[in-house]
């Protein structure tokens, strides 16, 4: 026979270690319960034998008592006050017991005297069942026999039903296949009249009959049993107890039990309740009618079929669960390894522990190389800070927040450097962090777009101000020679104005190209470099200055640009080169001397001492005299294929722009 169970109410840990310290000699097992939810839980579960609370940290311990009386009626309940008095037992009238520490040191030599006293009078009768409506045989029981023991055989019928149980449940993997062979097996007896099973549903908190074949039963088991309204005593006490239950002579209570008044008019006079569980679970009940009271040997009958039903009832869930299980994390894998960002999780250290192929595609390392590595292997330290970072505050949060996103430098095999982004989730099991799960994703190109953008968002930001200031200088030149020609009345200063207005015109050309063109090389195509020289010529005032081209070529470009490019070129030798001179040369061509790209080059003035450096900056324009945004769009459109452009000085003395590039050019 087990051990009783006493179950001890008490949030406090040292209150709880004392009680178990206490109850160490007695007779007894001590369960916990830290919160009254929790000890009610466990009395609908598990079998308790008396309940222990500890009035000291317990609210309410009326309404813990009620529960308890409610749950579990009969079971004796203690309460425990610790320290001081037992003020306030008035309050607790309800309670079976009430053991208060009248001295100090002896609170835990009474409280175990009380505890055992009190369940030692509601021990075992002669047949082995408790005596009591919550365990055993129930007060109705008209006969008592002695318990069969261990030892002693069953009857050879009893026996054989026994062993058929146990051989026809060897493998097998169905509920419904265990009930068909309980109730089979007790129903070709002539000692038993019927037998059903039913599952124990916690949520419902309902006793639920199976049915493998209900066309060939006439009992109306197409029902449910509620469990802790008191309108089914037995099947509340075996729950309640794990205990086998008996109801004899049914006729005295037939309510007590499922289908009692039918039973009795079909000539049952016993009913018994057994549960099917395990020490970690209760998964229902085997009820089974007998047509005259039960003996000893048919209690242990039923007991130990029950027992071997709840093995295989065990079997078979934890075999559901390792399927469901496995069906889960085939699915996870197949999820991981097809995914393709890479995956990976790690200790608690940090160390690589699984790693999908995708993320060893990206490394170029090989599964077993990253396996057991640090993740330091992969990025550099600042990011492992960043990223033991990030999984504090996962773990410090309120958990409304289970995953966070960083980024981070990936450092591949062959040395090569990726940007990528991580979003990290932490794996806490039983309040304790585990490690952590990352996805790693490539984010080269999105690198690539938000730096374009960055990129072009600033040339915008130069464009507008060198227009403005561009435009603003000659129209300021213009409205006051206009405001001289009409204080004067002199025509002397219109070809200054005129002037101030082609400089306009040039501004807004520029302007509009850089609106309409967008990028600064679009489609490329092979061009004749001479044709479209001649062309940028043209459109530029060239009265006072020749071009001369030294040889032609084929080059690849994008034509709209590099005629751009060119005009800008050959206007701002015009506008800033001859200044002082009668007659300006403009020379270009191919660079020569193995070098792949092309040159223009004047015979001017040259570049101004200091700028040189900064020739193409849009800040050269700040100046009453700056060069504008020609240069500027030189410079971006010469990017904008690719290419590199120095400014130096030519042997003439003048301004020289040299473009090179590779495998664009040919001869």
């Amino acid at each position: 026979m087990s051990r009783p169970r006493v179950l001890c109410v008490s949030t406090d840990r040292a209150t709880r270690a004392s009680v178990t310290l206490s109850l160490t000699d007695a007779p007894v097992d001590v369960v916990i319960a830290q919160r009254p939810s929790a000890a009610v839980a466990r009395l609908e579960e598990e079998r308790i034998d008396a309940v222990l609370v500890d009035a000291a940290t317990v609210e309410n311990v009326p309404d813990v008592v009620d529960a308890v009386d409610s749950e579990a009626p009969g079971v004796p309940t203690f309460v425990h006050w610790g320290d001081g008095d037992a003020t306030g037992a008035d309050s607790v009238a309800v309670l079976g017991e009430v053991v208060a520490q009248s001295e100090q040191g002896e609170s835990a030599t009474r409280l175990a005297d009380v505890v055992t006293a009190r369940i030692e009078a509601d021990g075992p009768s002669e047949d082995g069942a408790a005596v009591g409506s919550d365990d055993g045989t129930t007060r109705g029981d008209a006969t008592t026999e002695p318990a069969v023991p261990d030892d002693e055989p069953l009857p050879a019928d009893l026996d054989r039903i026994v062993g058929s149980v146990r051989r026809q449940l060897i493998d097998v993997r169905s509920p419904l296949t265990v009930e068909r062979v309980l109730r089979e097996s007790f129903t070709a007896n002539d000692r038993f009249l019927f037998a059903w099973v039913g599952e124990y549903d916690r949520g419902e908190r309902e006793i639920v009959p199976w049915l493998s074949a209900s066309t060939e039963i006439d009992w109306p088991l197409g029902r449910t049993f509620a469990i802790g309204n008191d309108e089914h005593p037995l099947l509340e006490r075996v729950i309640r107890s794990r205990r086998v239950q008996v109801q004899q002579p049914l006729e005295d209570d037939p309510v007590v039990a499922p289908f009692g008044d039918r039973a009795v008019g079909r000539g049952v006079d016993a009913v018994a309740a057994a549960p099917l569980a395990t020490s970690d679970d209760l998964y229902g009940v085997l009820v089974v009618y007998g047509r005259d009271s039960l003996s000893s040997a048919e209690r242990k009958t039923i007991e130990s079929v029950a027992e071997a039903a709840s093995y295989v009832l065990e079997t078979i869930a934890v075999h559901g669960q390792l399927e469901q299980r496995e069906r889960a994390l085939q699915r996870y894998e197949r999820l991981v390894e097809t995914a393709g960002d890479g995956m990976y999780v790690s200790d608690d250290q940090g160390h690589f522990m699984t790693v999908n192929d995708a993320l060893v595609d990206i490394t170029g390392y090989s599964r077993e190389g990253l396996l057991g590595e640090h993740v330091s292997l992969l990025i550099g330290e600042e990011d492992v800070d960043a990223g033991e970072e990030t999984i504090v505050s996962l773990l410090k949060g309120d958990g409304k927040e289970t995953t966070d996103t960083i980024e981070v430098t990936l450092e591949t095999k062959d040395g090569e450097t990726i940007p990528c982004e991580v979003q990290i989730a932490v794996l806490v099991r039983n309040e304790t962090f585990r490690g952590s799960v990352g996805v790693i994703r490539d984010i080269t190109q999105r690198k690539l777009r938000e730096r374009k953008l960055r990129e072009r968002n600033e040339r915008l930001d130069a464009f507008a101000r060198i227009v403005s200031h561009d435009l603003r200088n000659p129209l300021s030149v213009s409205q006051g020679y206009l405001d001289v020609i009409e204080e004067t009345e002199s025509l002397e200063h219109v070809e200054s104005v005129r002037s101030g207005l082609d400089r306009m015109e040039s501004i807004v050309e520029d302007v509009l190209a850089i609106a309409r063109g967008g990028e600064w090389a679009a489609e490329t195509e092979p061009v004749e470099f001479e044709d479209v020289a001649t062309e940028a010529w043209d459109h530029v005032s060239t009265e006072n200055a020749t071009l001369s081209i030294d040889e032609t070529m084929t080059i690849d470009a994008d034509r709209p640009r590099l005629l751009r490019l060119l005009e800008n070129l050959f206007r701002n030798a015009i506008e800033h080169g001859s200044v002082g001179q009668s007659r300006l040369s403009v020379r270009t061509g191919p660079l020569g001397g193995g070098e792949r790209g092309f040159y223009v080059e004047d015979d001017g003035t040259g570049i101004p001492e200091g700028v040189c450096e900064h020739l193409f900056d849009p800040s050269v324009s700040s100046s009453l005299d700056g060069l504008g945004i020609g240069l500027w769009i030189v410079r971006e459109v010469a990017t904008g294929h690719g290419w590199s452009v120095t400014a130096v000085e030519s042997e003439s003395g003048g301004a020289r722009f040299e473009f090179r590039f590779d495998d664009q050019f040919s001869g």
